[in-house]
């Protein structure tokens, strides 16, 4: 039987800050297709259908699984010893004798530290995906040992963990290459520039919905002749830049679902950025954000097409 994966995070807070404020809730998992990727899941008691509703706590296995289940133990402070009774046995090689005795050892006091006996939820969010998630989980320094804890748990099966928000949406994806891809750079209605950015949504979309998805906002963006300027940074990992010098705006939009559209001035817009989603939010940095539902295409055509009319207007 194949081994469980070694795979391990010191500190769940650095996946977190990127897009998440203090005390906003979340959960830790995989979409249903991903998690089904993982040789050990009937090594661990996991189902392999999926049924909605249904919570499964894996079978302790490795050291994270075995401390879910059992607990973890640390010595008590100030430190304190305490006598156990143990029975030796041996067999006596001079003679073949079998000895046995009861021996007194001195072993430090430990104390329960944690005992989460964390599990798994099969759930359908509102964008219709199959996801695996453990429970809600508060992002705040108190609970981050939580956090930490369930995202080992999930490497040791999975050897990986996406972030979803309170909503069960999928958030950017932290533990791709994304962010090292050279982007195409030119006019995104030039069709070799447009072909190279799929190829790149094809390396990391999951299912052919989003790409579909991601293709279809591209041609929505392709009328009003963007350029491609880049990669977002710092909060808006997974982003890409499209400039609009006609109407002196830049649009960060992202290949995965369930995310937004983040419009800003061209003025400043690189220190705008560089600023964590929650800052710009906060702040009120951007022009306007359009989240990936139904009535985007209707709200960023809105959007745009009164920017040009103001543009010509002012002509």
């Amino acid at each position: 039987m194949k081994k469980s994966f070694r795979k391990r995070i010191r500190n769940i807070d650095k996946y977190l800050q990127s897009f998440l404020n203090q005390n906003n809730y979340y959960h830790l998992g995989l979409l249903f297709e991903d998690y089904l990727e993982s040789p050990l899941l009937s090594k661990y008691g996991l189902p392999t259908e999926f049924i909605n509703d249904n919570f499964k706590v894996p079978l302790a296995i490795g050291s994270v699984t075995l401390v879910n289940s059992e607990g973890k133990f640390i010595r008590k402070k100030p430190t304190e010893k305490e006598p156990i009774i143990k029975r030796v046995a041996y067999i006596r090689e001079s003679d073949g004798r079998t000895i046995k005795y009861d021996r007194i050892f001195y072993i430090y006091k430990k104390v329960l530290l944690h005992k989460y006996q964390a599990g798994l939820y099969f759930l359908i969010n509102d964008h219709n995906q199959k996801v695996v998630v453990s429970e809600k989980l508060n992002y705040s320094q108190k609970y981050l040992t939580k956090g930490t804890h369930i995202a080992n748990m999930l490497c040791e099966i999975f050897n990986d963990f996406e972030v979803f928000d309170e909503n069960l949406n999928l958030a950017i994806n932290f533990n791709t290459s994304f962010d090292k891809i050279i982007l195409p750079s030119g006019n995104l209605n030039n069709d070799n520039y447009l072909k190279d950015l799929l190829k790149i949504g094809n390396r990391f979309l999951k299912n052919e919905e989003e790409r579909k998805a991601f293709q279809k906002r591209l041609q929505v963006l392709i009328k009003y002749n963007p350029t491609i300027k880049g990669k977002g940074p710092e909060g808006f990992y997974g982003y890409i830049v499209f400039g609009f010098s006609d109407l002196d705006i830049v649009i960060l939009e992202t290949m995965y679902a369930g995310n937004a559209t983040y419009i800003f001035s061209t003025d400043d817009f690189e220190n705008k950025i560089i600023k964590d989603k929650q800052t710009v939010l906060k702040n009120q940095l951007h022009l306007a954000r359009f989240f990936h539902y139904d009535d985007w295409e209707y709200n960023l055509k809105k959007f745009m097409d009164e920017k040009i009319k103001k543009c010509n207007d002012s002509i």
